[in-house]
């Protein structure tokens, strides 16, 4: 169902836009391959908004339909701890994000030279549209690739993986654990970028336990929108340097880093104990 809606919203959905805008097919894809032009971000933050209300949003959606009772499209507002809590398991993950990107990309020193280059080839297409979203021309830029990056995966994608597929699969599997980490794998690998599949499979199974032990899908989304806005905010902030450093973090650790670490562990020790304490999980097995 998800692979349905990226058809209808990269393929159906660019054509209209394409029409609505007043180009031929092949003067958008133009626009589209050239991620640095004015014409070019508008489709991609376009389509990209459209892949994401109608992949996992509304597939999300159709899915709890159809498969009622099953699901786990819970909006109930935690307590408030769980919002801080979301948004400092968020920041205390990122020395372990850094550590998988860099082991991910040293699987690419043992896959064939053919299949590796390939990779790289289409991770650098990536990596100049995701360049090109960041780089704020204009000042409608901003709020449009807040709401198309940042909220509205926050919500649609934390619908489809944690209140639809995780759900699913734990309760196929009867194991909660193997729910949340066929969620993850598979929230990973639907983004196609193998760079970031380690870093973003850590991040998918967080935010699966979040909603887990939480009760909520609200901690997991506030937990979304703080990574993905963080990032965007950066940018805002620092320009190209931060992006050139995100695209290329390959440097060696400093002592600021180290220490960051440091801290990020201890805050993370800190929040899985906090969340273990005020979870009625397993008490309360979301599976059965």
């Amino acid at each position: 169902m998800v692979l349905v809606g990226m058809a209808v919203a990269s393929g159906a959905g660019f054509a209209l836009l394409a029409s609505v805008l007043g180009h031929s097919v092949e003067q958008a894809f133009a626009f589209a391959n050239d991620a640095d032009s004015e014409e070019g971000k508008i489709y991609n933050l376009i389509i990209n908004g459209a892949n994401q209300l109608l992949s996992f949003g509304l597939m999300a959606w159709l899915a709890h339909r159809l498969f009622a009772g099953r699901t786990f499209l819970n909006l109930s507002l935690p307590k408030p701890g769980w919002w801080l809590c979301a948004v400092a398991m968020a920041v205390a993950a990122q020395p372990l994000i850094d550590l998988t990107f860099r082991a991910n990309g040293m699987l690419l020193e043992f896959m064939p030279d053919a299949l590796a280059q390939s990779i790289n080839h289409y991770e650098s297409v990536a990596a100049e549209v995701t360049a090109s979203l960041l780089t704020f021309d204009a000042s409608w830029q901003f709020p449009a690739t807040l709401i198309t990056v940042a909220l509205l995966p926050s919500i649609c994608e934390e619908f489809a993986f944690r209140g639809i597929i995780q759900p699913l699969t734990a309760r196929w599997t009867n194991n909660i654990h193997a729910g949340v980490w066929m969620g993850a794998f598979l929230f990973s690998a639907i983004h196609m970028q193998f760079h970031g599949f380690l870093p973003r499979m850590i991040i998918g199974a967080g935010l699966g336990y979040l909603v887990v032990y939480s009760g909520s899908l609200w901690p997991a989304i506030a937990a979304h929108f703080f990574n993905n806005a963080g990032a965007i905010v950066m940018a805002a902030i620092f320009g190209e340097t931060f992006i050139q450093q995100e695209m290329n973090d390959s440097s060696p650790w400093e002592l600021g880093d180290y220490g960051f670490a440091a801290a990020a562990l201890a805050v993370g020790i800190y929040g899985i104990r906090w969340i273990r304490d005020q979870s009625p999980w397993p008490e309360r097995h979301p599976v059965n």
